[in-house]
């Protein structure tokens, strides 16, 4: 592969003793220190049609030098790791996607590495809702190519204003089918599982034979607590990571948590520690009945919440980019744009995955 500058990458001079590479995409600097201005020719001059040799030559450089030079610029994310094309599985269509993660790879072989634990997973989302359905599409067009729909429910007219994919035409039918035939005119190429059943407990054995490498969970029926709790235990049980979707509620938009088994604050933690910080006395707690609460809900924010959802997967799934979502949850406020984070950690007396945790052997083993 001809050596080739990222497309991404500004080269500026800024001294005579200093060379700057701007990486545009993650908005990170280089420096190299420089004693004349060979190195910067050399550099303005990797436009993918020389070989190594032919640059040697052209500059009167060693192999050895050159390959010095060409390896650190690579390691640093200043070369283009996205060639050949042929490499990777539909890269005409997913070519921005591969050039954003070229970013965060150190060689072709590692962003080659990176595509196909993308291509080749297996993701399960449940509940197409307004932020499922969303999630779902960001998921495809990201290039993940087995991707499990969870859900019993049929389109309604009332879904229209915030949840992707649907028509009035479709009212009445199932979800799992009017989003998998979305997803299959977006690429032919996808392998969509519809699943038309309810999240409740024991439900997600029927998954026991499917290699699952991702579960999101965007399902809010009976409750979002007892969804995460449904979809954490199976996951820890299988050491799945997995992600709690989050959504819209009194115009804020909760941003849910990225668990990796074992390696994180799991939802158990997250439960018990937002019980010692909601407790209350309930003698001074008056409950009050209303029936049919139907909150008010924004497409925007749902979109929103979605997008970084699968912002997080992609990380995951690629096994080599660190998830931010970890041992933390946030909130993204409608009046004044602001997201508000809160710390987690993973807990010492977890039931779940401590060391005397019930799950605590399921992921240790896995490793």
């Amino acid at each position: 592969m001809n050596p080739k500058l990222s497309p991404t990458v500004s080269v500026i001079r800024n001294s005579s003793s200093m060379l700057e590479f701007f990486l545009s995409g993650i908005r990170q600097q280089v420096h190299i220190k420089v004693e004349n201005d060979l190195i910067e020719r050399i550099v303005c001059s990797l436009d993918g049609t020389r070989t190594v040799e032919q640059l040697c030559s052209e500059y009167e450089t060693s192999a050895e030098d050159m390959n010095n030079l060409l390896n650190f610029l690579r390691s640093k994310g200043v070369l283009d790791n996205s060639l050949p094309h042929e490499d990777f599985y539909e890269y005409e269509r997913f070519r921005r996607v591969i050039h954003f993660l070229a970013e965060y790879s150190s060689s072709h072989e590692h962003l080659l590495s990176m595509w196909k634990n993308i291509n080749s997973s297996t993701v399960l989302v449940i509940g197409l809702g307004a932020v499922g359905t969303w999630t779902a599409c960001n998921l495809a067009q990201s290039g993940v190519c087995n991707i499990i729909l969870m859900d019993d429910d049929v389109v309604d007219i009332t879904n229209l204003h915030r949840q992707f994919g649907f028509t009035q035409a479709d009212t009445g039918r199932f979800k799992t089918d009017v989003i998998a035939e979305r997803l299959l005119k977006y690429n032919p190429d996808i392998n969509v599982t519809s699943s038309k059943t309810q999240l409740q407990e024991g439900s997600l054995e029927i998954f026991n034979d499917v290699n699952i490498d991702l579960i999101i969970n965007c399902a809010d029926q009976p409750t979002v607590d007892m969804t995460s709790l449904l979809t954490g235990q199976y996951a820890m049980s299988r050491a799945i990571p997995h992600i709690i979707g989050g959504g819209y509620n009194l115009h804020l938009s909760l941003i849910g948590q990225t668990v990796i088994p074992g390696k994180s604050a799991c939802v158990k933690c997250f439960e018990k520690t937002l019980d010692e910080l909601n407790k209350i006395d309930p003698d001074k707690v008056k409950k009050l009945m209303v029936k049919n609460r139907k909150i008010g809900s924004f497409g925007p924010m749902c979109s929103l919440i979605a997008s970084m959802i699968s912002m997080e997967a992609i990380k995951v799934l690629s096994r080599e980019i660190q998830p931010s979502n970890v041992n933390r949850r946030g909130e993204f406020d409608i009046y004044t744009m602001d997201i508000t984070y809160k710390e987690f950690p993973r807990r010492d007396d977890c039931e779940w995955c401590s060391k005397q945790g019930l799950y605590y052997q399921n992921f240790t083993e896995k490793k």
